[in-house]
């Protein structure tokens, strides 16, 4: 009886443990080096002045940053409205410094966000776009243990009563940079979440198949606001 009220107290604790991770929109997508920087070094007039409006249809460039290139289903989504997008490439924008553009690999240059804004936007130049779509964001993920983990002892009892819940919840965002100034034109955001309940000894697995999943919804999410945010702007 003794062992019985021991383990049952030691799966009651389990309930209240959780465990959490952060990644970027990309998980290469870090702390030192992620959207925030990127977008607090976009070059303005000091002005309040609104960025000039988009002259559709526009031509398209798209950097994810901590990617060598963008969602190929996100620039498939892109290109299904001509009359808004005429054309869409898809640049890098790696994290590590040293890749692309010739960044040394230290934390200064991991920190030079207006640089790297240049050097995108010379790219999309090179390649005839007017204006960059620069994504990124945060995935955050955390398990939780409920009383049924007892089960996931066995592999049979794992399956049929998994004792670990797996939350996600994601928020990306995209801005439209014109290329000829580095200015920012506007802003969009988006939501989302998943869970899912799995035995432990596979929980591992099944949250990079929900981050997977976040960040594509995202994604198509992020495509969508910038779509509408061009309608508006006609």
């Amino acid at each position: 009886m003794n062992r019985i009220m021991q383990s049952a107290t030691a799966v009651a604790v389990a309930g209240l443990m959780t465990g959490c991770e952060t990644t970027g929109l990309s998980p290469r997508e870090f702390s030192g080096l992620n959207y925030p920087g990127y977008i607090l070094s976009l070059q303005t007039d000091g002005t309040n002045a609104p960025s000039p409006k988009p002259v559709l249809p526009v031509h398209l460039a798209v950097a994810q940053i901590g990617e060598t290139a963008p969602p190929q289903t996100m620039l498939d989504d892109l290109k299904a409205p001509p009359n808004l997008i005429a054309s869409v490439v898809g640049l890098p924008l790696p994290a590590e410094a040293g890749s692309s553009f010739g960044f040394k690999r230290d934390n200064q240059a991991a920190g030079d966000y207006s640089s790297r804004v240049k050097a995108v936007c010379h790219l999309a130049q090179a390649v005839g776009a007017d204006y960059v779509f620069l994504i990124g964001g945060n995935v955050d993920s955390w398990t939780k243990e409920n009383s049924l983990s007892m089960f996931d002892l066995t592999l049979v009892g794992g399956w049929i009563v998994p004792g670990t819940k797996i939350s996600i919840e994601g928020k990306g965002a995209g801005t439209l940079i014109e290329v000829a100034t580095g200015r920012p034109v506007f802003f969009v955001n988006a939501e989302c979440k998943a869970s899912a309940l799995s035995p432990d000894f596979l929980s591992a697995g099944k949250t990079t198949d929900l981050r997977v999943q976040v960040r594509d919804e995202l994604a198509k999410k992020l495509s969508e606001r910038l779509q509408k945010e061009l309608v508006g702007k006609k």
